[in-house]
């Protein structure tokens, strides 16, 4: 995935530049001026040992030249060299916070240097901050994003990013890979996956991209299939159920029932099958569902938050709010858990508490869904 990244050092330099104000590149201090220059012309005469060594020498006389941390650490990205890159993107991005791409490549480095949390934190930073969509180091972003999520059981998120990238990447076999491994909820990497298992992630991947895509018929046949391929793995008949929900609602039960027979606490699946009764009103029908995930999964927000829920709605009101207070230490950014949670302070007579609640859910909303449009959790 490294072809495309050039353009996208195209786009930064001039970024750079723009947001300095000046129509060239950046002007390099009086005191290292003809350093600068030489460096500068021997990158653009692809001697890239002698700007690399120039460069060097202009950084260390004068260290808070951003674009000389720039050249130095985009030089050696197309080297292979990532831990020179590395160390030129930290004093890159302490000078300059603002050059969002920066971001993405000093994850990129951190991501070949094996520092997993540290490569997250900055591809995350860098896909909050705003990627431009289609450009090929958003998608080289994403895509490093989504392994290390998978890779730290982070599936939900791992799927999420990977939808983003199918948009403009529908066919690209390290996404589908990722989305396969992300379905069956294994925490590797592809090249870590067992030869055997590689065609049944690829037909999983292959399946959720259509999900993704809104292709729910071309979906649900590619579910069969794998379904019909791998009857007892397990996740497969969750995956699948996730689709049905949408379109065939018992029938997406019955294939969470089904996953429950292979898998009896697959939390995801027992809190989808919850939510699926609480959403009937069949509250009492939902609540040994999410009493189970909530057991099997003490630190799973959402098992924690429709257990909540499901207690408030058959009356053990008590209960259902120390289950979403709980939910609200787990994941205190939820919109959905802060409303929850205030309508329970609200039937409970805990009036001050059920404003605080309801306030905190306007402000997360407002924060995560600006637009005002339909929110998604």
């Amino acid at each position: 995935m490294r072809a495309g990244i050039a353009a996208g050092l195209i786009v930064v330099a001039a970024a750079l530049r723009a947001q300095q104000g000046q129509p060239g590149p950046e002007r390099p201090p009086a005191a290292i001026a003809q350093l600068a220059a030489k460096a500068a012309a021997a990158r653009e005469a692809d001697n890239l040992p002698e700007a690399l060594k120039l460069y060097r020498q202009a950084v260390t006389l004068a260290p808070k030249w951003a674009e000389g941390w720039w050249y130095l650490g985009t030089m050696q990205y197309d080297k292979d060299q990532y831990a020179g890159c590395r160390d030129a993107f930290r004093q890159f991005v302490a000078i300059n916070a603002k050059i969002v791409p920066a971001f993405s490549l000093l994850g990129l480095c951190e991501f070949q240097t094996k520092e997993f949390p540290k490569s997250l934190a900055h591809l995350e930073k860098a896909i909050a901050m705003g990627l431009p969509e289609g450009e090929d180091l958003t998608r080289v972003t994403m895509y490093h994003a989504a392994l290390l999520h998978a890779k730290a059981q982070n599936f939900e998120r791992a799927l999420r990013l990977c939808a983003m990238v199918t948009r403009f990447a529908p066919n690209d076999a390290g996404i589908i890979a990722v989305m396969g491994i992300a379905q069956l909820r294994r925490p590797v990497f592809p090249q870590e996956v067992a030869v055997e298992d590689r065609e049944m992630v690829m037909m999983l991947g292959r399946a959720f991209g259509y999900q993704s895509e809104r292709r729910v018929a071309e979906a649900i046949a590619a579910y069969e299939e794998v379904v019909g391929k791998y009857p007892n793995v397990s996740s497969i008949h969750y995956a699948f159920g996730t689709v049905l929900l949408t379109t065939s609602p018992e029938r997406g039960a019955e294939m969470l029932i089904a996953e429950l027979k292979i898998t009896p606490n697959h939390i995801p699946a027992l809190v989808s099958l919850a939510a699926y009764y609480l959403k009937r009103g069949m509250g009492p029908d939902g609540l040994p569902y999410a009493e189970r995930a909530a057991k099997a999964g003490p630190r799973d927000f959402a098992a924690r938050a429709t257990y909540g829920r499901l207690l408030v709605e058959t009356e053990k009101l008590a209960k259902g709010i120390l289950e979403l207070e709980a939910a609200r230490t787990l994941a205190p950014d939820s919109p959905e858990v802060r409303f929850s949670l205030g309508s329970a302070y609200g039937k409970a007579g805990r009036t001050a508490e059920a404003n605080r609640e309801k306030a905190e859910f306007a402000r997360l909303k407002k924060l995560f869904n600006p637009s005002g449009g339909q929110e998604t959790h």
